[in-house]
């Protein structure tokens, strides 16, 4: 956990006091911003005199007044991380209670959620050094993984747990541990009360995981629910980690053993279902997380694009366009036929569909809209057309879509 530089805020108060003690013991000696965020220039004699304690233990420290101007403290603090280029922001909570924080307005809250690097939450008494005894709570996603490690090489850690909570303990559980040379531990039940009684229960110094699992990061949420659960409830100080290790992203096309994991995206899709003897359905998966996908199906006269869908959680990231591109560079030799959404006529447009009349459609894909009685207008669709013939993804072989 070596930091090269610490932001730890302090309003002059018992609990920015621990925070600071614990940064002061954090290995590698890293320095200290001291930051009091304040329009009261009279209170620059407390910070420098908050600092020089901090000195005589040994760390480096640098004192600095922040202004607060129209700002929240919140805000100000993360921007004063950012300019310092500090790789981790500390905050004491003062632990009284989720509830009246979220009434209250926290600063440790605002940090938590709006923090643009690791945040260390000190809230309790710490007994003895903040890595002497760590809680890891981990699902062994991507991100979760790759925030353990990084705790771990940064030295200092002196023992503890891996808890994973769920149904049964993952194969990957142990060898893990054993790599980061924790304990590993299984519980089931909801995941934040569990590590929260679990933190209790074997006295951990620090709670440290990553802001995000794979499916938040996939869906570029800040803050996952668990972390903001621990984060906000704990019992003793929690490090929450942003994620470095980036995603994965793969598009390709599913196989047949796969098309359970297509029908529960589809599930919120008119509930659609993939028939493996008649379509071929592709997808992006983010990480281990199915995040798009579309299918063309094979009809008696002719092959149909349909159900390009896309989660709502992980929209706007350009998942629909990848897995439309890798359905028709896959398909590309066949003529492709779909019912459009009207407004999207422009996007499919970039795959080669042009807009047809209704009764150019092969009769069995026509029929799906019969009900329209012709209407498809009203219908809010629009028949289009890929003719066969060459495509490819971006990127693919050197070569651009076209």
């Amino acid at each position: 956990m070596t930091r090269n530089c610490v932001l730890v805020a302090t309003d002059l108060s018992e609990e920015s006091r621990r925070t600071a003690d614990a940064c002061a013991g954090l290995p590698g000696s890293p320095r200290l911003v001291l930051t009091l965020v304040t329009d009261e220039p009279d209170r620059a004699g407390p910070l420098e005199a908050e600092a020089a304690r901090l000195r005589e233990r040994g760390a480096d420290v640098t004192a600095r007044v922040v202004g607060r101007g129209h700002r929240t403290v919140a805000n100000a603090l993360v921007e004063t991380a950012r300019e310092e280029g500090a790789d981790l922001l500390a905050v004491g909570a003062r632990g009284r209670g989720r509830a009246v924080d979220r009434l209250l307005g926290s600063v440790s809250e605002a940090v938590l959620r709006g923090g643009q690097t690791d945040v260390l939450v000190v809230r309790g008494r710490t007994a003895g050094s903040l890595l002497s005894r760590v809680l890891v709570p981990t699902d062994l996603s991507a991100t979760s993984v790759d925030a353990a490690r990084r705790l771990v090489a940064g030295g200092g850690v002196g023992g503890g747990l891996l808890l994973h909570v769920g149904d049964r303990a993952p194969e990957g559980l142990a060898p893990l541990a054993e790599e980061l040379g924790l304990v590993p531990l299984h519980r089931t039940g909801e995941v934040v009360p569990v590590v929260l009684g679990t933190a209790i229960d074997e006295g951990a110094t620090l709670i440290a995981l990553c802001r995000v699992g794979d499916r938040d990061a996939a869906a570029g949420v800040g803050l996952g629910p668990v972390a903001e659960g621990i984060g906000l409830s704990a019992p003793c100080p929690v490090l929450v980690a942003c994620p470095r290790a980036g995603l994965a992203v793969q598009v390709r096309e599913l196989l047949s053993a796969e098309f359970p994991l297509a029908d529960e995206v589809w599930r919120d899709y008119h509930e659609t279902r993939g028939d493996p003897s008649i379509d071929r359905v592709f997808g992006v998966f983010a990480g281990t997380n199915l995040v798009a996908v579309a299918r063309c199906r094979r009809h008696p006269d002719g092959y149909e694009v349909d159900a390009v869908f896309t989660p709502a959680p992980f929209r706007g990231r350009g998942y629909a366009g990848r897995v439309m591109g890798a359905l028709v560079e896959a398909c590309q030799n066949e003529d492709l036929y779909m019912h459009a959404v009207r407004g999207l006529e422009e996007f499919y447009g970039r795959f080669g569909f042009v807009p047809i009349p209704e009764h150019r459609l092969p009769p069995t894909i026509r029929s799906r809209y019969a009900w329209a009685s012709g209407d498809l207008v009203s219908a809010g669709v629009t028949p289009m057309h890929r003719p066969a013939g060459w495509f490819a993804r971006p990127g693919r072989n050197g070569r651009a879509e076209r």
